[in-house]
């Protein structure tokens, strides 16, 4: 299963795939996009049903779309280098509570909030 790690927090990228993962864990299929054409399962369970399926793809794009502020934040945030660089120089000039480093992410973060609901179970 595709997934995406976010500190200590891994979540699962949207798909049939991880559907099915999640849905009959240790399972082993193969689909042809609309049918599960293979399927093998050591404790004998049946395969998912496509409502199951569209059920649990679902809910993962829940899970996708509340931390859409984090794969954002990722993408802006200046590289590790560049940031202990800017602290480097903060501390040189103990601007610590107003240098350039903690105003970059400031900004990242204000521009990318975190969503003011609760975080989805998954």
């Amino acid at each position: 299963m595709a997934t995406r790690k976010f500190g200590n927090i891994e979540y699962p990228v949207p798909g049939v795939d991880s559907a099915i993962e999640n849905l009959r864990p240790g399972a082993r299929w193969d689909n042809n996009g609309k049918d599960i054409i293979e399927w093998e399962d050591d404790e004998g369970r049946e395969p998912p049903t496509w409502e199951e399926i569209e059920e649990e793809v679902l809910k993962q794009f829940e899970v996708w779309n509340y931390f859409e502020y984090e794969r954002n934040r990722s993408l802006e945030f200046p590289d590790v280098i560049e940031q202990l660089d800017m602290l480097f120089h903060d501390i040189e000039n103990n601007n610590l509570n107003n240098g350039n480093w903690i105003n970059a992410i400031r900004a990242i973060k204000k521009n990318n909030p975190k969503p003011d609901f609760p975080r989805p179970n998954f």
